[in-house]
């Protein structure tokens, strides 16, 4: 996992006591929060990316998808 560090968060008394009752690992819970978190803006950033590229390729003649599914449907691989 690599050299720990500690990131602190303030929360209500009645949040803390609610999330004590209930055995509520806090530590985990925003370790597996903040992994989720950043997952979800990296992808969000590959997606933005790759909506970029598209804009900037050129476009396929007519067909062309239509071949290359059919192609592989019959068991011929495409090379591009």
């Amino acid at each position: 996992m690599g050299k720990l560090v500690t990131v602190s968060a303030k929360v209500g008394e009645e949040l803390k006591r609610r999330a004590d009752e209930l055995r509520i690992n806090i530590s985990a819970l925003v370790r597996r929060a903040l992994e989720d978190e950043i997952k979800s803006m990296e992808l969000q950033s590959v997606v933005e990316t790759l909506k970029e590229e598209i804009k900037t390729a050129p476009e396929l003649p007519e067909g062309t998808i239509v071949s290359i599914i059919r192609g592989i449907r019959e068991g011929r691989t495409f090379v591009g």
